[in-house]
């Protein structure tokens, strides 16, 4: 897997597997104030839904639920696949129902950005995390850092579609200059709102 240290990531990477997979990229362009409300509150759960895989101090089945694992022929969350757990040691436990998974589970793992150490007894995966250290907690919250920044990048692009809609639509005389004012002031509300949510993900992660 890519070492916590190489920040010479690309787009794809900071947005995460969330936004990936969603199908929500070449979607922006809202036709009004409402489904541009809707459009950022997915990008904002989706973040939300991002950092819930980064790890914090302890161990938590939440962790790894997510992962995406390659399962004969198609690509399923690992919590579909598995019991998770976390037993008395602190350590996450992965009984996969079906040992033929064991691999691409274990690879899965691997692959990610949580920094595992994994150990397998042919049914069940077991992980143990590495200690938080200083320079761990600075790298996480870079990474943080990033992905609320990806965040904000996409709230205004959502925002410039439905302005730019709006405008156009005023040009074409479907909108009057008055509703086009009062459209735009709403825009900016939103977004105003949206980063605010964004920034809290954010100092709520980092802490």
């Amino acid at each position: 897997g890519r070492g916590w240290s190489n920040w010479n990531i690309g787009w794809a990477e900071i947005v995460g597997p969330f936004w990936l997979n969603s199908g929500f990229w070449g979607k922006l362009e809202p036709m009004s104030v409402a489904e541009t409300r809707t459009k950022m509150s997915q990008v904002v759960n989706l973040l939300f839904e991002d950092l819930r895989s980064l790890r914090a101090g302890r161990a938590s089945s939440e962790l790894v639920g997510d992962l995406p694992v390659a399962s004969y022929g198609q690509t399923l969350p690992l919590k579909q696949l598995a019991g998770i757990s976390v037993n008395d040691s602190g350590q996450i436990t992965v009984a996969l129902w079906d040992r033929d998974q064991i691999p691409a589970a274990e690879a899965a793992i691997k692959d990610s950005q949580l920094g595992f150490s994994v150990s397998s007894d042919g049914s069940t995966l077991r992980r143990s995390l590495p200690p938080l250290t200083s320079e761990r907690r600075q790298e996480l919250a870079k990474l943080v850092s990033q992905k609320g920044e990806a965040t904000r990048v996409a709230l205004r692009q959502i925002r410039s579609e439905a302005h730019a809609r709006f405008g156009s639509q005023k040009t074409a005389g479907e909108l009057r200059q008055d509703d086009f004012i009062r459209q735009t002031k709403e825009l900016n509300e939103l977004i105003d709102e949206h980063n605010q949510q964004v920034k809290k993900l954010v100092e709520s992660k980092e802490q």
